[in-house]
């Protein structure tokens, strides 16, 4: 059973659940976008994404200071991944940083997402804030593709798409 809330939004009756170690994460229909930075942001990164693949990547190269001594951040190859993700070549990508994936990913929901929201006036929104063992587990997934983005320093420095 719904309810409208004092904004004129459908809110469900049944009060957010407690913090627990995770956090409280809930997601919320509402008749506005209170997400809308990102919407817009996922858009833009698909139709950049899409324009990469279709150009062939990046024109300009633009390396980390630390490539000069083998060092690649957890970020590097995110932009040459998610440009394969978008040619179709899965294996590239995975290769160039498996994060790649993660951020399309989102960023395909957050479309489905503002398509749905367009045309039936309702958004569903995220509320809440992630807890401290949400940030423990954040911090070791990162650790752990920086690890990884080390084994393949080499290919990530020296290849182009």
């Amino acid at each position: 059973m719904t309810a409208i809330d004092p904004t004129g939004n459908q809110a469900d009756e049944r009060p957010p659940p407690p913090d627990g170690p995770a956090g409280r994460l809930h997601l919320v229909v509402e008749r506005r976008d209170s997400m809308r930075w990102l919407t817009f942001t996922a858009i833009g990164g698909l139709i950049i994404a899409a324009v990469l693949a279709a150009i062939g990547g990046f024109p300009l190269d633009n390396p980390m200071p630390t490539h000069s001594f083998g060092l690649v951040e957890p970020t590097c190859g995110l932009t040459r991944g998610s440009t394969a993700i978008a040619r179709g070549d899965f294996a590239t990508a995975w290769r160039y940083n498996p994060a790649a994936f993660l951020v399309m990913g989102l960023g395909a929901a957050f479309v489905i997402r503002a398509i749905v929201g367009w045309t039936m006036h309702r958004w569903v929104n995220l509320h809440g804030r992630p807890g401290k063992y949400a940030y423990l587990v954040g911090a070791a997934a990162f650790v752990a593709l920086w690890v990884y983005q080390q084994t393949n320093a080499d290919f990530i420095i020296n290849s182009r798409i």
